[in-house]
């Protein structure tokens, strides 16, 4: 994930921001605003999270399957930036990706007692 680093301290870095006034091509259609940030992965920042959180309405938690790790982690992501914010299991994208070329299985793919209701509630993409 992108990040950007100023005297060895890591920013979080806003990787979007998307604005239009209407959607519907007239004045009187609802606007759209949102914007990306990538807070990097690493739990060495958890102090940028709060700002990072701040006035949110969604989170997306990407992950590699392949990595052991990882399955452990979204947990922490799972109730870092959702339950405690408090937002609604529909408000997370959870998004399972692996490296170009490599050959994950997918298909047995065990998130844990605590994810369970994440993935019933939610969408997950392989």
């Amino acid at each position: 994930m992108p990040a950007r680093f100023c005297s060895w301290k890591m920013i979080p870095t806003r990787i979007l921001e998307y604005e239009k006034p209407n959607l519907n091509g007239n004045s009187k259609g609802a606007g759209c605003r949102f914007e990306l940030w990538d807070c990097s992965g690493d739990q060495k920042f958890e102090t940028c999270w709060p700002a990072l959180m701040k006035d949110s309405h969604g989170v997306i938690i990407i992950f590699n399957p392949e990595l052991p790790s990882h399955l452990k982690e979204i947990e922490m992501w799972y109730s870092c930036f959702v339950q405690q914010q408090p937002l609604l299991d529909s408000q997370c994208l959870l998004v399972a990706h692996h490296k170009p070329g490599s050959a994950g299985d997918t298909e047995n793919l065990s998130l844990g007692k605590k994810m369970e209701n994440l993935i019933s509630n939610s969408r997950v993409f392989y």
